[in-house]
């Protein structure tokens, strides 16, 4: 396992957390409340950015205890998460404290990146795999790649895109 590899993880996952955060700085409790105008071309439900942060929240907490796993013993088998168990972890967010919210996302990074320190001592540990029915067998490091860091990527998008919506609306309501 290649340090620089090691290295390039934790400053895509230090680069990604400041850059979401970067983006809900500023925002009101009643913009992290408020869900943006019903989109008819969009797919999927509309989630207001308190919705989008317990999203990732929840997804950042699992991919946590599947790396774990797979530090733990290569190939360990997991059960999938269903689509309701996603959106049932963004609608908490309208109801969760902002704090709360920012609170969790900081200390599961900092679980991430203990991960990625145990990996790294471990040799072959971003190689390490668990069992997924739907996905096959990702690896550590394709999880932090793709399920931690542009994941984070995808919902600092979406959440900018929530802020214009709801600037939009308001403007329109004059």
């Amino acid at each position: 396992m290649s340090g620089v590899e090691i290295d390039s993880l934790r400053r895509d996952l230090q680069v990604g957390r400041e850059r979401l955060f970067a983006v809900v700085a500023g925002v009101t409790e009643e913009q992290f409340k408020r869900r943006p105008p019903a989109d008819a071309g969009a797919a999927g439900p509309v989630w207001c950015i308190a919705e989008v942060l317990a999203h990732l929240l929840q997804q950042e907490r699992l991919r946590a205890e599947r790396i774990a796993l797979a530090l733990e013993k290569d190939g360990a088998e997991v059960v999938p998460t269903t689509e309701e168990e996603h959106y049932e972890a963004a609608r908490a967010g309208r109801a969760s404290p902002v704090p709360q919210l920012i609170h969790g996302l900081l200390a599961s990074r900092r679980e991430i990146e203990r991960l990625l320190d145990v990996a790294a001592g471990i040799e072959g540990g971003l190689q390490r795999t668990i069992a997924h029915p739907v996905l096959g067998r990702p690896n550590v490091g394709w999880m932090l790649r793709e399920k931690v860091i542009a994941h984070e990527e995808e919902h600092a998008q979406q959440i900018e895109a929530i802020k214009v919506a709801l600037a939009e609306a308001k403007t329109a309501a004059g």
